[in-house]
């Protein structure tokens, strides 16, 4: 019998995590290790006159502030971008602070990239063609280092690449390459994260949920990836119902757990995230809420080519047993996800969240130029199966 060694390749980001309950205020000693002395905040308009996370960054950067771009916008507009770049262009930062949310931090990694290479950004875009054809634009240009203040549990901040934005007039969202702006420097600040509502607290943890499910059974997936993915499930599960309280400690064991699941990403994704882009993108729904609503469905539509390892998720999750088969066990994690949503109170169907039924066509055909399709455990190469997939989630 021939047997074949292990073997896999393992990336991980050069970056820094400072994380307390006010980890603000090693802001200056972070921007001056990068070299740092004209720092641009980058944020959307709620955070900066809802709650005093952004006035807390500009007090501790004291002298190094510059200004702050505040036109960031849900699912990173193409305009936002711009609109970005071209103060940044004004203004001359050295280093970028960018606070809030996924949406901030693609955008500031969108503005660096347009800042440093040019041209338009849409000349940026990844390409992706079923199965599993992927381009990549080169863009080697040195970037304005970022550093991030996290104000959800999404973790766009740990992503390699620039990231995805919306494009209205292609009709999808856009993954844009980015060499050099990986965030390098993550502050999860315990009071940041108390400021945020909790169904954007919540619904941002089950966007990272879906990410370690994801890299479980990823055809991408690695030992190392398995650990973390699957110890940040566990914490996942045992956290989510306790943040309600407010409780800062809980919502920094939170943040790290979604943490590691970005951490264990590098193997791929798969058709829950291809798919929850474009929704999105497209219906301007809240990444994490499209997640709730979509990943049972993925889960069950994948089962028969990962049954494997979708046990390892339901074990992680703590509702196997012995005498379940593995497609048992696989069931049953799925309907673990499918309940956890509903006590979150997170939506459960499209419909719940504006998606009109002649849309589903529209998300299935831009969901197919999404390269994170490319490492699903079932090949997804024509529109059908994520039609299926949608017409079950409506």
């Amino acid at each position: 019998m021939t047997t074949s060694n292990l073997r896999y390749r393992y990336d991980p980001l050069h970056q820094d995590i400072v994380c307390s309950d006010a980890a603000i205020n090693d802001l200056p000693r972070v921007v001056d290790s990068l070299g740092g002395s004209r720092a641009m905040i980058t944020c959307g308009p709620t955070i900066l006159s809802a709650c005093d996370v952004v006035p807390r960054v500009q007090e501790a950067l004291g002298s190094r502030y510059v200004g702050t771009y505040s036109g960031v916008a849900p699912h990173s507009p193409v305009e936002t971008v711009e609109a970005g770049a071209a103060m940044a262009q004004e203004t001359q930062p050295d280093i970028f602070i960018s606070v809030g949310g996924g949406s901030t931090h693609d955008t500031t990694k969108a503005i660096a990239v347009l800042l440093a290479e040019g041209g338009d950004i849409r000349d940026y875009a990844i390409f992706f063609e079923p199965p599993d054809t992927i381009i990549v634009p080169p863009t080697p240009s040195p970037k304005v280092p970022i550093v991030s203040v996290p104000t959800t549990m999404g973790c766009a901040e740990f992503s390699r690449g620039g990231g995805g934005i919306t494009d209205h007039e292609q009709g999808r969202k856009l993954s844009i390459a980015g060499d050099g702006v990986t965030h390098r420097t993550v502050v999860i600040d315990g009071q940041a994260l108390a400021t945020t509502p909790h169904r954007i607290l919540v619904s941002t943890a089950i966007g990272q949920l879906r990410i370690a499910i994801e890299t479980v059974y990823s055809t991408g997936r690695n030992p190392i990836g398995d650990g973390m993915a699957l110890h940040a499930i566990r914490l996942l599960f045992e956290n989510l119902p306790k943040c309600k309280d407010g409780d800062i400690d809980t919502l920094l064991t939170t943040k790290t757990a979604c943490a590691m699941a970005s951490l264990a990403s590098f193997g791929g994704l798969g058709l829950n995230t291809a798919t929850c882009h474009h929704v999105g993108g497209l219906y301007d729904v809240p990444h994490g809420e499209a997640n709730a609503i979509l990943l049972p469905h993925t889960m069950r539509y994948n089962l028969d080519a990962c049954a494997d390892r979708q046990r390892m998720i339901a074990e992680a999750i703590g509702v196997a047993n012995s005498i379940m088969t593995d497609e048992e066990a696989g069931l049953a994690a799925a309907d673990a996800v499918d309940e956890l949503c509903r006590d979150l109170e997170l939506p459960r169907t499209l419909r719940e969240v504006g998606v009109p039924e002649d849309g589903l066509e529209y998300i299935a055909t831009a969901t197919l130029q999404d390269r994170s399709l490319s490492t699903n455990p079932k090949p997804v190469i024509d529109a059908g199966p994520i039609i299926e997939v949608l017409q079950a989630a409506y």
